[in-house]
């Protein structure tokens, strides 16, 4: 049995904070009507998760964002000591 090697191209459909939705197609030039899914990636590229619709895509980064914003709100204020002047 031959191996097939499918190569899927990405193209930004929507950037908020870390994360970015992607288009996934099977050509390097984008067209809507080649679409074949929607993931949600880093900014450094990971992907993070893939699904069908492009709505999907856009709630599970908005949970991210939020999750990330609440873990800051929840995390202890970094303080530095006052330095006393001479």
């Amino acid at each position: 049995m031959e191996e097939v090697t499918v190569t899927e191209y990405t193209h930004p459909v929507l950037i908020k904070g870390n994360y970015q939705v992607v288009a996934v197609t099977q050509d390097e030039q984008y067209d809507p009507g080649d679409i074949t899914s929607y993931a949600v990636l880093t900014m450094a590229g990971a992907r993070l998760r893939q699904d069908m619709t492009l709505e999907d895509a856009r709630i599970w980064m908005d949970k991210l964002i939020e999750e990330e914003n609440l873990r800051r709100s929840d995390a202890p204020a970094h303080t530095r000591p006052m330095r006393q002047r001479r």
